[in-house]
């Protein structure tokens, strides 16, 4: 080999791992100094093809295919003068994945097939790039079988001889065969090995995949935030494409979480840099959310609907039978909202019937039209058919998940039809029906079985990192921008393992309006059900006198009326307020408690006996027990009638258990811990009290999984953003609501606002309470405000004093709250009523239905969440 044969081989190699690395220009550079010492051969020497194939990717790669073709096609020319089958096979190989890139699959799968069949001619690195290709552009096409067949067989090749950048991308890529399978869980099993193989290999498009998967089960803000990091990895690198995909993702997302403006923003960015590569298949995916949004905002004018056809049209003509079908589904949209009935029938049914094999947010797509079509035609039997069909698919997709997060999470893709549900049956003034139209679509997370997260030794190390992050933080140790960076990093990659479990696959069906009629009734009270359609909120009331629906005004003014009240809740909870600042924010919590209670509870004429509260949205966070016209009844707040009747029964005695069947545990930091868990102790028998260095995380795991009552007093933290670590601040540190995996039948948490939750887009509610309930509590006593130290010490004394004395736990509160409002306790019972069960008076037997949930058979790819997404290329090529 002579000396310049050398360097020209060694710069092939750098611009081959430059183009991997998704470094295009600094491929291109290399490719174009060895192609200059080639000079005087370059037009005959097999190493001046290989180097115009790489260069031809990187120039596709910047500027487009057009910009890459006349360097792939004198490729061509040079392999075409010899016979060597390995230089054809490269060339082929090449040809192949420029196809793929631009999303001109058939001519891709034509040209990688051709390199297949020389494969023994080329080394194994070559061998595993045109499997690893080819099984891409399968993919891509819908082709899953053989796909997965290709990938496996590059990743094992790729194994076996120490490729392991190529490994990674062929695992990532059987992940991503699972994701259009409609196996979210195993895709993301599959993406997580492959980053734990090495997580430096192509780190911008594992996110970019990771995102696409988090929009698919409804994690709008972990998507967004996966998306960000991808897009500044591509931006970084110049990589075009990427960048464009990126904005397509993140259009979807924004168009799932109703921010219309910035759907149709980010599509319209992602149609211009196609449109600039000549991209046309992935121009018109973007096309597609462009005319969603507009469909969402009311644009739908005569020339939408043109727009719709013709875009239908151009996809199915490209292959893309999804977006196309997509594409006529929000045309036919488009036409209801004109008052069309009759031209968008015939759309619809040329879309077809539902198909299992479609994702979730087709299928509710389609569900969603077909009941509006019956809305109009007043076929109220219809509608509500169609609705249900919608919600029982979505109940069988969260039951494929093992995650709490992702349960809650999925909801969103039902928003719409559970909202259609209930108001066509206000309209048809049906008020069981309203009742049930409202239950089906409700805390659907809640009758799912628990499953326990993953534990392993990464996951643990994670979590003590998390804990000492914490700990810094509150202590002030350290940069906060760099301690909040390296918390959210941390969440995330905790998190991430516990979407790897697959769920049991079963839901309990919602409760009948006669079994919760029938338990209403042996326990004298009354249950509210808080319901938004359109823009009113509507209370549903079912008591001894039958089911009324009552329309109460628009749901923006209880929120703006509760934002003030927890603003003066919180100020009040300042162990140093003035007497003079407290006087005046005494005065406005009574006011605003008032007015709450004049838009909440005051119109429903509500009959005096206990209550049994369902809210939506932020009402979760309404401290209902100080409201007026309920102050001294038993209120209990529940995520819905089910999930109450449900939790109304006995628990079992601990029997057998070595942990006493009362545990009280005093946190560190707080004054009057101590005197609480003495006061727990005086009003039980046999009560372990644990405190100082005794109050640990593991003394509180295992009596929330032994005791029959589980009494903290300790600080915790509600975190907004991320429910699943939210708080309790112990003496080995906090212990995250991730981290629990059973709940004792009535656990009390005297902190500050861990009755609290984020509601997620779906109206699903998820922190540490509703954790909780979801792992068998019973019932669960929390603040959602700050409660001063002292208050919260006096108010649990009382509490336990009526809890003893044999009340349960929601007249116990009752009882136990203060009249006065300068030093408000602003606790709530959720869950259902609790008693001690030696003295249970009442215990309403359940054997709830079992529906009918189970994996769904495959789906063909691209277009996921109703034809939001586009031509697959998975960023998975190796270059």
């Amino acid at each position: 080999m002579d000396g310049v044969t050398e360097q020209v081989r060694a710069l092939h190699a750098q611009g081959v791992a430059a183009n991997a690395a998704g470094q295009p220009a600094r491929a291109a550079r290399a490719f174009r100094r060895g192609l200059a010492l080639l000079d005087g051969r370059r037009d005959r020497d097999p190493l001046a093809a290989r180097l115009l194939l790489g260069l031809a990717l990187s120039e596709t790669e910047i500027g487009g295919i057009a910009q890459g073709l006349p360097y792939l096609e004198e490729a061509q020319r040079i392999a075409a003068v010899g016979a060597d089958p390995s230089v054809r096979a490269v060339v082929h190989g090449q040809h192949g994945l420029v196809m793929l890139r631009a999303g001109r699959l058939d001519a891709a799968v034509r040209e990688l097939t051709a390199a297949v069949a020389l494969l023994d001619h080329v080394p194994p690195a070559d061998r595993c790039r045109m499997l690893l290709n080819r099984g891409t552009a399968f993919l891509l096409r819908g082709e899953l079988a053989v796909a997965s067949k290709d990938l496996r067989r590059c990743g094992d090749l790729a194994a076996a001889n120490g490729l392991t950048g190529i490994e990674v991308k062929a695992w990532h890529n059987a992940g991503y065969v699972d994701f259009l399978a409609g196996n979210l869980v195993a895709a993301l099993q599959a993406m997580g090995t492959a980053a734990r193989i090495d997580p430096d290999v192509h780190p911008g498009i594992r996110l970019l995949d990771q995102a696409r998967v988090l929009v698919e089960v409804g994690l709008i803000r972990e998507a967004n935030e996966t998306l960000a990091e991808a897009g500044a990895s591509f931006a970084r690198q110049r990589l075009s494409q990427d960048l464009a995909e990126v904005d397509l993702a993140r259009a979807e997302c924004s168009l799932l979480d109703g921010d219309l403006v910035a759907a149709r923003r980010y599509a319209m960015r992602a149609r211009t840099r196609f449109a600039r590569l000549g991209h046309d298949p992935w121009r018109r995916t973007a096309e597609l959310l462009i005319l969603q949004a507009d469909v969402a905002r009311g644009r739908i004018g005569p020339p939408l609907e043109q727009r719709g056809r013709r875009l239908a049209t151009e996809l199915a003509a490209e292959g893309l039978a999804a977006q196309s079908r997509a594409a006529m589904l929000v045309t036919a949209e488009a036409l209801l909202g004109r008052g069309q009935v009759p031209e968008a029938r015939v759309t619809i049914e040329s879309v077809g019937p539902v198909r299992t094999t479609d994702p979730v947010a087709t299928r509710l797509h389609t569900r969603y039209l077909h009941a509006r079509l019956a809305q109009v035609a007043g076929d109220l039997a219809a509608t509500i058919r169609a609705v249900r069909a919608g919600l029982a698919d979505l109940a069988d997709h969260q039951a494929r998940f093992g995650s709490i997060d992702l349960r809650t999470a999925s909801a969103v893709h039902g928003r719409r039809l559970a909202e259609l549900g209930v108001l066509v049956a206000i309209e048809h003034g049906r008020a069981d029906a309203v009742f049930a139209a409202s239950e089906r679509g409700r805390a659907a997370s809640s009758r799912l079985p628990t499953v326990r997260p993953p534990a392993d030794e990464h996951t643990a190390e994670l979590l003590g990192q998390l804990r000492q992050v914490v700990e810094n933080t509150r202590s002030g140790s350290g940069d906060p921008v760099e301690l909040r960076r390296r918390r959210n990093d941390l969440e995330r990659r905790i998190t991430a393992r516990s979407w790897e479990v697959p769920g049991i696959g079963s839901m309990t069906r919602p409760a009948s309006l006669s079994a919760v009629r029938a338990a209403l009734t042996a326990t004298s009270s009354t249950l509210v059900t808080y319901s938004q359609a359109g823009d009113q909120l509507h209370a549903i009331v079912v008591g001894s006198r039958g089911t009324a629906v009552r329309r109460l005004g628009r749901p923006d003014e209880a929120i703006e009326a509760l934002r003030r009240v927890r603003a003066d809740l919180d100020g009040l909870a300042q162990p140093h307020l003035p007497g003079g600042l407290r006087g005046a924010a005494a005065a406005s919590l009574a006011a605003g408690l008032t007015g709450l209670d004049e838009l909440l509870l005051a119109p429903l004429r509500l009959p005096d006996s206990r209550l049994v509260i369902v809210p939506t949205g932020a009402l979760g966070a309404v401290p209902w027990g100080m409201l007026p016209s309920v102050r001294g009844v038993p209120v209990t707040v529940a995520p819905s009638a089910t999930a109450w009747l449900d939790a109304l029964r006995e628990p079992p005695a601990p029997g057998g258990s070595t942990v006493a069947p009362t545990v009280a545990l005093a946190g560190p930091g707080l004054v009057r811990a101590d005197h609480e868990t003495a006061a727990v102790a005086d009003a039980y028998a046999g009560v372990r009290s644990l405190t100082g260095a005794a109050a640990t995380r593991t003394a509180l795991r295992s009596a929330l999984a032994q005791a029959g009552l589980v009494h903290v007093a300790a600080h915790g933290r509600h975190q907004t953003e991320n429910p699943l670590f939210s708080s309790i601040r112990l003496a080995d540190g906090p212990l995250f609501a991730y981290e629990l995996d059973r709940a004792a039948p009535h656990v009390i948490l005297s902190a500050c606002e861990l009755g609290l939750a984020t509601t997620r887009p779906g109206d699903e509610a998820l922190g540490l309470t509703s954790v909780l309930l979801q792992l068998g509590s019973c019932c669960v006593v929390a603040g959602v405000a700050r409660v001063h130290d002292d208050v919260a010490a006096e108010v649990m004394t009382r509490y336990h004093r009526e809890l003893a004395a044999g009340r349960d736990s929601a007249e116990a509160l009752a009882t136990a709250l203060p009249e006065r409002l300068d030093h408000p306790a602003p606790f709530a019972c959720f869950g259902a009523q609790w008693r001690q069960p030696d003295r249970a008076t009442l215990g309403v037997a359940t054997t709830p239905e079992v529906a009918r949930s189970g994996p769904t058979a495959e789906r063909p790819p691209s277009l996921r969440a109703s034809g939001r997404s586009g031509p697959r290329r998975a960023g998975r090529t190796s270059r």
